[in-house]
């Protein structure tokens, strides 16, 4: 039977379980970054929302957002 390089190429195409755990740990630390940061922002004085350019409102549109939505 011939070598058949089709093969090869496609044999690739399946992510390792190392890249698929790699992935998961990297969505739920993005996760965890985005609850924790807009907590922290949620939490902060209105003045050093001023000095940050951001409105209360805003704040409260973002702290509204899932945790899973960048």
């Amino acid at each position: 039977m011939p070598f058949n390089t089709t093969t090869i190429k496609t044999a690739g195409a399946t992510p390792r379980a190392s890249t698929v755990k790699f992935n998961v740990f990297a969505m739920l630390t993005r996760w965890r970054i985005n609850y924790k940061g807009r907590k922290e922002l949620a939490s902060l004085p209105d003045f050093m929302l001023k000095d940050l350019g951001i409105s209360r409102s805003q704040v409260e549109q973002e702290y509204s957002k899932p945790f899973w939505k960048n």
